[in-house]
């Protein structure tokens, strides 16, 4: 419920982002001496949501911890939301074990009935291990794996009537100036209603059943015409208000119309071709982990829409809602994966794994479904995409993309290049062509490389069908230690990230194959792989640092993507605080 506009006029929430009583367990002795029915001790407290390892004396603590806190209710039925945690968690009401759930930065929650009005105990057992062979993300990431309950939690009160699950599907019609809205929302009612099912949008009332008798739970359907809509679009952010009523409860959802697809090379927003000027977000603050406040999350995108970016790609996991929620207002677009990133053959063919992937996935899709602003699910990044095993697992993750939703472009990163390209089995499958790579930095420059880059692979996608196919580059980019300047653009040096930046922008935005990219990255962040592979213990190529002080390539990005964005937005003021792009 903790979203950008009104979830609801009826319901009765308490949040519990505050202090809880927090305690590590290092030797995983907790659940044998029931910590869900007497907390230890020796316990500190801790704010929720938040990060464990942002505190100075658990910084690299990983393993398991618990958390546990108080709340009140006054009705027998509740329901226990979490909005994400890292990464898997037992839930614990009144010493009773009531559910597990396994996948970080994804929301989650349980029904309870028959609860006791006054005080209840909830207890939470946090672990936050990865490995090679079944977790998500493995253990060979370039991120820092934070633990905690990382976003929001709250206890909603059921009254006599709860609205479940509901989904705001649309067609657009009559050359995409009207909307054909298809709404189902699975009701329960604890007593017997007989009540109209009502649809509001923007506060008007557009939809009204017959008296609907409920005894139980049951799925109702409405269809409704909008006629004379104004779609959603980059820098356009027309968003609708849709309130679904039966008796004394309803759910708002914020919804945007918009066209998405693949036409041959292209892709088509609302019918007209785009060329993506983007850049890779990891949603993580040295100082916050993965629980940063609305603030930072607000600062960070005024941060790239200054940079005259039109898009985000998350990486390399779901982010909160709030961010898709900010950018449904902003008009940016959205790429949303899951943190499914260069895992071992070995995992990807572990059935455990496999469930979990497709757990998440699921999960991601229908939490951030409504988000106009998303239009790419992403399946994996850098995964063994040139073998048989995971093209199985990829026909299953975008089957399963498809089935819960047909109206946005399905893909995945690949890392192949050079030789390895020609051994890639899955472009197949997908919608959209997407490829990291970094000449430049792993790979030597040369004069036209990129364009020799983009001529192989084209003759690639020839060769297994893909050829008539948008083609993204997902990834590219260059490492600069934060300040480090030199005469002679010495690698690692701002100079040399800003030379390459300009270099590789003005070879890749000119090409006529390309539907355009995202940098790599927004900003410096924290990297699991240590000082001794990664400077400063950070991957380094943020065209900001850590803390969103910027690098010289930060107005080089400005200034080249400025140029290309006013091609298509001719009168759109290219910088939000009053630095002008010029030639």
């Amino acid at each position: 419920m903790d979203r950008l506009f009104k979830r609801s006029s009826y319901a009765k929430v308490t949040f519990l982002n505050k202090m809880w009583d927090f305690a590590v367990d290092p030797q995983n002795k907790g659940v044998v001496e029931k910590w869900f029915e007497k907390f230890p001790k020796e316990s500190r407290r801790m704010p929720v949501p938040s990060c464990w390892n942002t505190e100075i004396d658990l910084f690299r603590y990983r393993g398991t911890a618990w958390y546990k806190t108080t709340f009140e209710s006054s009705s027998p039925d509740i329901y226990l939301n979490f909005d994400a945690i890292q990464n898997e968690a037992d839930i614990y009401l009144d010493g009773v074990h009531i559910g597990n759930h396994y996948g970080g930065f994804l929301k989650f929650g349980f029904e309870i009935n028959g609860l006791l009005p006054g005080e209840h105990t909830l207890t939470v057992r946090v672990n936050n291990d990865i490995n090679e062979t079944d977790s998500i993300p493995g253990k060979l990431i370039d991120w820092y794996n934070y633990g905690g309950i990382a976003r929001g939690v709250y206890v909603r009160e059921l009254s006599d009537s709860w609205i479940r699950n509901y989904k705001i599907s649309y067609e657009l019609e009559n050359g995409l100036s009207d909307a054909r809205l298809f709404i189902s929302a699975n009701i329960k009612t604890f007593v017997k209603k007989e009540e109209r099912f009502e649809v509001y949008v923007n506060e008007e009332k557009v939809y009204s059943s017959e008296p609907i008798l409920l005894n139980g739970e049951k799925e109702i359907t409405a269809e409704v015409l909008l006629p004379g809509i104004k779609l959603w679009g980059i820098y356009q952010p027309n968003l609708y208000n849709v309130r679904l009523v039966y008796d004394k409860e309803d759910i708002i959802e914020r919804v945007g119309f918009r066209e998405i697809k693949a036409s041959g090379k292209d892709i088509l927003l609302n019918g007209k071709k785009i060329k993506i000027l983007g850049v890779n977000r990891h949603e993580e603050h040295p100082d916050f982990g993965f629980s940063l406040p609305f603030n930072l999350i607000k600062k960070d995108i005024d941060i790239i829409k200054d940079m005259n970016c039109n898009a985000i790609r998350t990486s390399h996991y779901p982010n909160s809602q709030k961010t898709a929620d900010y950018c449904d207002e902003v008009g940016i677009l959205f790429w949303s994966e899951i943190p499914f990133w260069n895992l071992t053959l070995e995992a990807t063919v572990n059935p455990l794994t496999v469930a979990r992937a497709l757990s998440m996935e699921k999960s991601m899709i229908e939490e951030n479904y409504h988000h106009p602003s998303i239009i790419f699910w992403g399946m994996h990044n850098e995964c063994a995409t040139d073998t048989e095993q995971v093209y199985k697992l990829t026909e299953k993750m975008v089957s399963l993309a498809k089935s819960l939703d047909k109206t946005r472009l399905v893909t995945y990163a690949t890392n192949k290049t050079k030789l390895d390209i020609r051994r890639e089995i899955c472009f197949s499958l997908c919608d959209v062509v997407s490829v990291n790579h970094y000449i430049g930095w792993y790979f030597a420059v040369e004069n036209g490389d990129w364009n020799d880059f983009l001529k192989e692979y084209q003759e690639v996608l020839e060769s297994c069908e893909s050829a008539n196919k948008p083609f993204v580059m997902t990834e590219f980019g260059f490492g600069a230690i934060p300040g480090y300047n030199s005469f002679d653009a010495n690698r690692w040096s701002e100079d040399y990230q800003a030379d390459a930046m300009e270099f590789a922008l003005n070879q890749l935005l000119n090409s006529n194959r390309l539907s355009g990219g995202y940098i790599w990255q927004f900003c410096d962040i924290r990297s699991e792989q240590g000082d001794t592979a990664r400077p400063r213990g950070f991957n380094n190529k943020g065209i900001l640092d850590e803390y969103r002080r910027p690098k010289r390539a930060y107005r080089t990005v400005r200034s080249i993507y400025g140029e290309h964005l006013s091609v298509e937005f001719p009168h759109y003021k290219t910088a939000l605080f009053g630095y002008k792009y010029k030639k």
